[in-house]
């Protein structure tokens, strides 16, 4: 049966992902838990505590116990915390990229079509005009969001839900080993691409995303593909610690 404290865990559980509680409302106090589920408030403390590391519940002193809104940065939080632990590569992250970005390219490609095209074409205009202008915060934001936009292409909410805690892995892999040279922002290698989708060409798709990621193959990049992704991110963490936000 496991630990009482356990099997009050998963029957709150349960009603908050029911909305049995809605998101951000206010629970009954842990002693009217404790009497309707008939346990000791002690177990009630401990499973609360649970729920609360778990980012389903936030106990607030003097104030009660609330439902957390849901909430994407704990999931890429501990996806980072795992990878910063691990001795993955950022030329290791860049190859997943490259298995991932390349098939969902191919099936985006089947189901393209006149909006996704505009969406794209705005993401890359603006972040070419960005890296022209030395623009770098605006730059990267949207060079990160055009490629967020493939995955956008196969109009499939599951499958974004899913990968959006791998955008703090995309957003470490995809700033240059320089990051203010516009010669390694690569403008001009996105719009084969494109073309390939706008074909609605799916081999060509994944061509071309292949294609693309062989900047990763030029000098500077081997180079930077041997850093631990850790000390990649860490790098990151400095800069927005000293003040430089372009890139946090």
């Amino acid at each position: 049966m496991g630990r009482l404290s356990d099997q009050v865990v998963a029957r709150l559980r349960r009603a908050i992902v029911h909305e049995d509680y809605a998101p951000g409302s206010r629970m009954p106090t842990a002693e009217a838990l404790s009497d309707s589920l008939g346990v000791s408030r002690s177990v009630v403390r401990d499973a609360l505590r649970t729920l609360s590391s778990m980012g389903l519940v936030e106990v607030r002193q003097g104030h009660g116990i609330f439902v957390s809104v849901p909430r994407d940065d704990i999931v890429t939080t501990a996806l980072t915390l795992r990878m910063q632990r691990s001795d993955i590569t950022i030329g290791e992250v860049l190859a997943a990229r490259i298995t991932l970005e390349s098939t969902l390219a191919a099936e985006a490609a089947r189901v393209f079509d006149d909006e996704a095209l505009r969406m794209m074409r705005g993401h890359l205009l603006r972040f070419e005009d960005g890296v022209r202008a030395e623009d770098w915060p605006t730059a990267h934001d949207e060079h990160l969001q055009f490629h967020l936009s493939i995955i956008k292409a196969l109009r499939l909410p599951a499958l974004e839900l899913l990968i959006e805690p791998l955008q703090e892995l995309i957003i470490v892999s995809s700033i240059p080993p320089d990051p203010e040279s516009g010669e390694q922002w690569g403008i001009g290698s996105h719009d084969q691409i494109i073309e390939a989708l706008e074909a609605r060409d799916p081999e060509a798709a994944r061509t071309a995303v292949r294609e693309h990621f062989r900047y990763a193959q030029s000098l500077p990049y081997r180079d930077y593909g041997k850093t631990l992704f850790r000390d990649a991110r860490s790098a990151l963490e400095e800069r927005a610690e000293s003040g430089d936000k372009r890139f946090s």
